[in-house]
C-alpha cells in the first residue's frame, strides 16, 4: 500500500496507484503519518486527535484525543507505543493497547524530532540543543528524567538511531554532526557537516553509512 495525506485527508493506494480507501474526517490538516512497524495500521496525527487505521476498514481502529497540536509521530519498532512531538513543547506517548497518555514536558521549543532505539526500549526527542533520551521500559517515560545528551550549540534538528546497534545520529541547525552511545552517555564523534544547517538524517540499511541533508541542498555521506 501506499498512503499519502493531504489537508484533511489521508488517502491509500494500491501498488498499481488505484485509489482504494480515503480517511477525511482529520479536524485539521494532517502534520504527520506513519506506517506500524512490521504491520498494516497507519497513524496520522492531526490537531487534537491520533487516529489508527486499517487498510479494510473505513472507520479508525484507535482514536488517541489530546488537545494540541501534533507535529510528528514515531511508532516504537515492536509496535506497541506511538510517540508524538508537539506543537506547545510537550512530547505525547501512547500505549497503544490501552490508549493511556504520558506526556513529557519542559522542552524550549516545539519537538518535531522523534526517533526510537532498535530496542523499542529509548526514545531520542529534539526539541532544544539538547537531547532528551527517555527510558520508557516500566510504567513509562512521564515524571522520569531523561538521560541529556550535550554537545550541540544550536537547535537539534534531526536525529537517527541506528537500525540494529545501539549509535544515536544528531545533527543541529549550526550543521554539526554528532554520534552517539546513549546508554553510556558518551559522545564518540562530532564532525562539522557539509553545507549549511541540518534538516535530515538517514542510515544505510546495514548501518555502515550515514546521510545527511542540509538546508543549501547538500547531502553528505559518512561511513561509520
Amino acid at each position: 500500500y501506499l498512503a499519502t495525506a493531504a489537508g484533511k485527508k489521508v488517502r491509500l493506494f494500491n501498488q498499481a496507484g488505484e485509489p482504494l480507501r480515503e480517511w477525511a474526517n482529520h479536524p485539521s490538516t494532517v502534520a504527520d503519518i506513519q506506517w506500524r512497524p512490521r504491520g498494516l495500521e497507519l497513524a496520522s496525527a492531526a490537531y487534537g486527535k491520533l487516529s489508527v487505521f486499517k487498510p479494510s476498514q473505513d472507520e479508525p481502529l484507535h482514536v488517541f484525543e489530546w488537545k494540541g497540536s501534533m507535529l510528528a509521530l514515531a511508532w516504537s519498532p515492536d509496535g506497541k507505543h506511538i510517540a508524538t512531538g508537539d506543537q506547545d513543547s510537550t512530547v505525547h506517548f501512547w500505549i497503544v493497547k490501552t490508549g493511556r497518555d504520558l506526556m513529557m514536558s519542559g522542552y524550549p521549543s516545539k519537538v518535531r524530532e522523534l526517533s526510537w532505539d532498535p530496542t523499542g526500549r529509548y526514545l531520542a526527542t529534539g526539541g532544544s540543543p539538547t537531547i532528551c533520551v527517555w527510558d520508557t521500559a516500566g510504567k513509562g517515560p512521564a515524571g522520569t528524567k531523561p538521560i541529556e545528551l550535550e554537545g550541540h550549540a544550536e537547535l537539534v534538528k534531526a536525529l537517527a538511531y541506528q537500525s540494529f546497534g545501539p549509535l544515536l545520529a544528531s545533527a543541529c541547525a549550526g550543521g554539526r554532526l554528532a554520534l552517539w552511545s546513549p546508554a553510556k552517555s558518551e559522545k564518540t564523534l562530532t564532525q562539522e557537516a557539509h553545507g549549511s544547517g541540518a534538516t535530515q538524517l538517514a542510515w544505510a540499511p546495514d548501518d555502515k553509512r550515514l546521510a545527511l541533508g542540509c538546508e543549501s541542498g547538500e547531502v553528505a555521506v559518512y561511513s561509520v
